[in-house]
């Protein structure tokens, strides 16, 4: 079976679906993936044939800005982004872009089946072109009706330019629909495709050949063990690191900040001795020494620390991070600060309730008990092999 996977070109969109390309390659099937030319060594040294495909973010964004000169986006509530952006960003300017370097793909390298991302639009519209099924695997949320229904008119177009019906779900749910989400953490239900959404026990990734750990962390001294990302696309505002730095600078705990690659971290400035800036550690490696994390609420960072069972603040900076936010709040898994309350002070005060109170680490450790429980990849490539095989 040759399996085609289709990736936004962001580290968050492509992470989430290497163990699953790793699952399939293990058990003898062709894996290929499709992602923008700055993640196309990424997929690479991970092993595995990659194309270039789709829209650099830095690019999307210049096209958002020309398609919207009036910025409307930098004015919108957190409850309205997710909303927003889906079918502007991901429908309007990253699936015509994708859409038109996959086809050609699809028509060269002929796979049986595409696996995408669902924040990937594109993926499924060369599927129904070629006649093969599409999959996708969720990031870590499914969207509610609305949302779908708004990105199923953006890309409306581009199935009819093809001399295909328009999906109404924008082709997510045309085959399987692999969820990674722990059940009591999906604030979204819906009948309407219920039968093809199937539970995925969420992997943290493993590291390409050569990542290592920094060293200092494989003899640090006995004391907590704080990790702050803001993720690879939302990592720009400086001040949230120095909040986290100046709260917790005199703390009886080691702080490790990842601030992504090609970022300089003397812009972080001056550093107390308990304090570590590094632009990039593999977290299937990091989290295992890790007792509090401090991340953006990307999914790929809540849930990879959910299934280790740790607790998190969740400083959310755009895209579903405020949705996930609440869901960590509601959960019981840990504590949310929105950027204008970002300060020194509140970063130490709920740094120190996550590591001092037992409820926190409780319902962490009750998230990592579901996620354990949820099914596993060689269950996932059964049922994308049926899905190939018209079964």
């Amino acid at each position: 079976m040759r399996v085609l996977i289709t990736s936004i070109s962001g580290y968050g969109h492509l992470q989430p679906l290497l163990p699953l390309a790793k699952a399939l390659s293990d058990a003898h099937h062709e894996v290929a993936i499709a992602t923008g030319p700055e993640l196309r060594p990424r997929a690479e040294a991970a092993g595995f044939m990659a194309f270039d495909a789709g829209l650099a973010i830095s690019t999307a964004f210049e096209r958002l800005t020309e398609l919207f000169p009036d910025q409307t986006y930098n004015r919108l509530e957190p409850a309205e982004i997710l909303g927003w952006y889906l079918p502007h960003l991901f429908g309007d300017i990253f699936a015509p872009a994708m859409l038109g370097d996959l086809e050609p793909l699809v028509r060269s390298w002929r796979p049986d089946v595409v696996l995408h991302d669902t924040w990937e639009f594109a993926g499924p519209i060369a599927a129904a072109s070629a006649g093969i099924p599409s999959i996708c695997q969720t990031l870590g949320l499914r969207f509610d009706d609305r949302i779908l229904d708004s990105v199923a008119d953006a890309v409306a177009p581009l199935w009819r330019q093809r001399g295909l019906e328009p999906d109404p779900a924008a082709g997510l749910y045309r085959s399987l629909c692999l969820d990674i989400t722990p059940p009591s953490f999906q604030r979204y239900e819906s009948a309407r495709n219920r039968s093809v959404i199937h539970p995925l026990r969420p992997i943290t990734e493993p590291p390409v050949p050569g990542e290592l750990l920094p060293a200092w962390i494989e003899h640090r001294r006995e004391v907590p063990l704080v990790y702050m990302t803001l993720g690879t696309n939302t990592n720009s505002d400086v001040s949230m690191f120095r909040s986290v730095i100046d709260g917790l600078d005199d703390l009886d705990v080691d702080v490790l900040i990842t601030i992504g690659f090609g970022k300089d971290p003397s812009l972080i400035g001056p550093l107390p001795r308990n304090v570590h800036v590094e632009n990039y550690v593999p977290q299937s490696l990091l989290l295992p020494h890790c007792t509090v994390v401090i991340c953006h609420g990307g999914p790929g960072t809540t849930l990879s620390s959910l299934a280790r069972g740790l607790p998190l603040l969740i400083l959310p900076q755009g895209a579903d991070q405020y949705v996930i936010g609440d869901l960590v709040l509601a959960a019981g898994v840990g504590l949310l600060l929105a950027p204008p309350d970002v300060t020194p002070s509140t970063i130490r005060a709920n740094v120190l309730a996550l590591l001092d109170e037992p409820v926190y680490r409780e319902g962490a450790r009750r998230l990592r008990r579901e996620i354990a429980a949820m099914p596993g990849l060689e269950e996932a490539v059964h049922l994308i092999e049926e899905v190939a095989d018209g079964r």
